[in-house]
């Protein structure tokens, strides 16, 4: 059982770095699930930002079910795509990864 919980862990933690923006005409909405922290699935919150609206909320949590904040992100995007948005799923930056630009070399 140990296993399967860890496996399930690897295999969300693919997709754990990734953000939906979703664009209708000039509104924007971006979709993204956070989690406490970046070794295990949960606990995990999706965040839901209205772009344009500077809004942010957070409409679904879990504590200890992997997979659940994933499976919601991918519904609400699934839902905008089939109301005529067009979302792009692209992975969000690693901070471990990022390189500094001066302004000299951009």
């Amino acid at each position: 059982m140990r296993r399967l919980a860890l496996l399930a862990t690897v295999l969300v933690s693919g997709s754990l770095a990734a953000d939906t923006l979703c664009s209708l005409g000039d509104l924007q909405r971006v979709i993204s699930v956070e989690y406490e922290s970046n070794a295990i699935a949960v606990p995990c919150q999706v965040r839901y930002e209205k772009i344009n609206e500077g809004e942010i909320s957070y409409p679904w949590r879990a504590e200890r079910q992997v997979g659940y904040c994933e499976a919601r992100a991918d519904a609400l995007a699934t839902k905008f795509s089939t109301l005529g948005w067009t979302c792009e799923t692209k992975p969000k930056a690693d901070p471990d990864t990022l390189t500094e630009h001066s302004a000299s070399n951009p």
